[in-house]
């Protein structure tokens, strides 16, 4: 047990440890080669490791939005299921492993709200607060790329990005501001939100 206590004092005391860019260029590269193995060769041990570190993950970012753990636990085995089957779908040149799997987890959970007949919580979906490893990176590189792809946007849905999400305010008062109902609001956010995630995924 002294031995136990000492060890957890000293991580407490060791100073974090710096990531570079260096570091984390050589993990997401680790996480293409897993992917690479899975797409080509059905590589289980590969995709065991994906699986190992990103699972947990996914299942938090679910549970961080409210769901059940049940249903968080379903919607991160369907989330696992997809990238088994679309790993070749995976362009390392397009930015992270984990932004594209983040992207299918946050897709997974539009598909469960649809199905269900539940109200798509639009602003808890284009948060990225997610249980992330370098999670400041993850939600640099998701804007970057969201960025890349707003303008090719109908005009109708980038002003609602722009008031809801660029200048903060909320649905109603977007809506007074562009004279629109609260419903068409919500409406065209939820369609810019999904036309966002088919262009990240490269689906027309």
């Amino acid at each position: 047990m002294t031995n136990v206590v000492a060890i957890q004092q000293f991580r407490a005391k060791r100073p974090p440890l710096e990531v570079t860019e260096a570091d984390k260029a050589a993990q997401n590269q680790h996480w293409i080669d897993c992917l690479i193995k899975v797409a080509r060769h059905q590589d289980q041990h590969a995709f065991q490791q994906l699986f190992t570190h990103f699972a947990p993950k996914v299942k938090s970012f679910y549970m961080k939005h409210r769901l059940s753990e049940t249903i968080s636990e379903e919607l991160m085995q369907e989330t696992f299921i997809s990238v088994w089957k679309f790993a070749n779908y995976f362009e390392a040149n397009k930015g992270q492993v984990s932004t594209w799997l983040f992207t299918i987890a946050r897709n997974k959970e539009l598909d469960y709200y649809r199905k269900n007949s539940r109200q798509v919580p639009t602003s808890e979906l284009v948060s990225e607060d997610m249980a992330v490893e370098y999670g400041e990176q993850y939600d640099e590189q998701l804007h970057l790329e969201m960025g890349q792809f707003i303008p090719q946007l109908p005009a109708e849905q980038i002003e609602v990005i722009q008031k809801v999400y660029f200048e903060e305010l909320s649905h109603q008062k977007a809506a007074d501001a562009l004279n629109l109902t609260l419903g068409t609001v919500k409406g065209r956010l939820r369609s810019a939100i999904n036309n966002l995630n088919k262009l990240m995924r490269g689906v027309q």
